[in-house]
């Protein structure tokens, strides 16, 4: 809403497009707070990581969890950071972490520092590198609710449908140590599409 109200352009870590249309409601209700329509020149984008992946390839193979796994622990630590917040509300966990979340919350419990001070140990390697002890946490699920992982037509026609939600850019952050990888296979299979 603030966004709406004041800013140029807005930012968002969601791939969803339920998600992202509820967001452009709370967008354009800020700029109704603020007295103005969104102006033409806004620039709202989504933020992903993505994964092309090969003829056969599965979503689970060690390239695309080496790819895409930072990102994924990036949105599960966003995700326990809201759940924290909200007085521990099973209901705001994302559905694709359910099936991993008990096991999430044990290995925050066994962290050495503080509560009050476990956020330097929960974003350790934020959308830069995949901790070891959260690889089991990237699985098929988490990738498909956080990434935009699939054959090509897969990812041009999700793109399209953000397009058509109204998000004007795409911001990807993907595991460092393999970002140009990333970046080659989307410029090479992706972007040729929205020429």
């Amino acid at each position: 809403r603030l966004a709406g109200e004041l800013a140029d352009g807005w930012t968002t870590a969601t791939k969803s497009p339920e998600v992202g249309r509820r967001y452009f409601r709370e967008l354009h209700e800020g700029a109704r707070i603020g007295g103005r329509e969104l102006p033409a020149e806004f620039y709202p984008s989504f933020q992903t990581c993505a994964c092309v992946l090969r003829p056969g390839e599965s979503l689970e193979s060690e390239r695309v969890v080496n790819e895409v796994g930072s990102y994924v622990t990036t949105i599960l630590h966003l995700s326990y950071e809201v759940w924290q917040s909200s007085g521990q509300k099973n209901e705001v966990v994302p559905p694709f972490f359910r099936n991993i979340w008990e096991d999430y919350l044990k290995r925050v419990a066994s962290f050495s520092l503080p509560p009050e001070a476990r956020f330097r140990q929960i974003h350790d390697g934020h959308s830069t590198f995949l901790q070891p002890e959260e690889r089991r946490f990237v699985t098929a699920e988490t990738i498909r609710g956080t990434c935009l992982a699939g054959e090509p037509d897969e990812i041009i026609a999700h793109i399209r449908t953000m397009e058509g939600v109204g998000f004007k850019g795409l911001n990807l952050l993907p595991s460092a140590d393999y970002q140009r990888k990333v970046y080659r296979d989307f410029a090479e299979h992706i972007i040729p599409a929205f020429h």
